[in-house]
């Protein structure tokens, strides 16, 4: 389906040579799944953010190895990559009046593409996606 809700989790570390992989081992070790990733440093603090399958729940694991995270509902779009697709997007949005708090995403070799999106109503925007048959 190349529409999906999945869970996002910003989770927030020092900036020091290590950290992301401790956490990527402590999700392995889990057998966590993460379907996308974006990091943002700041000076001495970094937000990781993952993306994963909305069947996981990883809020506890986080937690228990005293990392900090806020999870969010996000909008998984994957579909063909092509030019302006991005625009077509955020066009089918700003119509609805829904900001976009936040995109990240990738192009594979093959032309397939997977953009992670947290916007300010889910639903809504859902529902307007899936109207405009951009995705068809």
């Amino acid at each position: 389906m190349p529409l999906s809700v999945v869970k996002q989790y910003s989770v927030f570390l020092v900036n020091e040579p290590g950290t992301l992989k401790n956490v990527a081992e402590i999700l392995m070790r889990e057998k966590v799944n993460i379907i996308a990733l974006s990091q943002g440093v700041h000076y001495d603090a970094a937000t990781f953010r993952l993306a994963i399958t909305h069947d996981q729940e990883i809020s506890h694991i986080l937690t228990r190895a005293g990392f900090t995270s806020v999870k969010t509902e996000a909008i998984c779009i994957e579909t063909k990559d092509r030019p302006g697709l991005i625009l077509d997007i955020s066009s089918v949005l700003t119509k609805q009046n829904i900001n976009i708090a936040a995109i990240y995403g990738a192009v594979t070799s093959d032309g397939q593409s997977r953009w992670i999106a947290i916007v300010n109503n889910i639903t809504k925007a859902l529902n307007a996606l899936e109207a405009s048959n951009l995705f068809n």
